[in-house]
């Protein structure tokens, strides 16, 4: 049965792959639930065997991948974690079976503990957890939630450690798909009247990097969702732009700034 629906898919112009995960991303599906979900690329939509979570598939991957790197290679020197929106899903449960200390403030939490505290991002009001105690801020998915994503940065940057690194995953509003969408409607890629109830906020590149510049931030590179299943790796800003649905950001806190 699942065979001929992936013929359906196919005849349909959806091309079904199956990733090379690295073995840190294929030890997970092991333990955590991955299905089969589409996403576009360069204008082509594809059906990928994927970690479950609320983002394009590609962004939690690379996300592990990249994170588990910067341990190894030293650029961060601890393991605490504080996920900006990220609940206590199954995706907290992933970071810590990667051995990462994992936090999360989320407006959906029900029950406080020390770990995982129910907070409205969207009010002027101080983050709960002392400054300069995390290694790695995550904002997966949430920035275009967010009234005020200047407010995400200047946060994060009082609680990160002086080498402390910022991840920021979101919609890409400059994609080829975006681009053609909003020539001929005026609306962005998920940003249509019929998202205007949860995604109230579109971001450009060049605009989430002056923001992570005037706020203390230096970018380290930034990555596309639909790279890690097509094995991309791809350095020209251009074609991550491009090709990609979504954009995962990597900053470096700037003590300097």
């Amino acid at each position: 049965m699942k065979e001929k629906i992936k013929n359906i898919l196919r005849f349909l112009n959806l091309v079904v792959i199956k990733p090379r995960d690295l073995e840190i991303i294929s030890k997970l599906k092991q333990t955590f639930q991955h299905k089969e979900r589409s996403f576009i690329y360069c204008g082509f939509k594809y059906l990928v065997d994927c970690l479950y979570c609320h983002a394009s598939p590609g962004v939690l991957e690379t996300i592990i991948v990249e994170i588990i790197k910067f341990r190894e290679n030293n650029i961060i020197n601890g393991n605490k974690i504080l996920s900006m929106g990220g609940g206590i899903s199954q995706v907290s449960s992933i970071y810590e079976a990667a051995n990462f200390d994992i936090y999360n403030l989320d407006i959906e939490i029900v029950s406080n503990d020390a770990k995982n505290i129910k907070f409205d991002l969207n009010q002027n009001t101080s983050i709960p957890f002392p400054d300069k105690i995390f290694d790695i801020v995550l904002c997966q998915e949430i920035i275009e939630h967010i009234e005020n994503p200047w407010k995400i940065f200047r946060d994060a940057k009082k609680l990160l450690k002086n080498d402390g690194v910022m991840i920021i995953t979101t919609p890409n509003v400059l994609s080829l798909q975006s681009k053609i969408m909003f020539l001929f409607t005026g609306y962005f890629k998920w940003f249509t009247p019929n998202c205007f109830s949860y995604h109230i906020n579109p971001i450009p590149s060049w605009e989430m990097n002056l923001i992570a510049n005037k706020c203390g931030f230096k970018t380290i590179f930034i990555k596309g969702s639909g790279d890690y299943f097509l094995n991309r790796n791809n350095k020209s800003p251009r074609k991550i732009l491009r090709n990609n649905e979504n954009l995962i950001f990597f900053f470096k806190k700037n003590d300097n700034n």
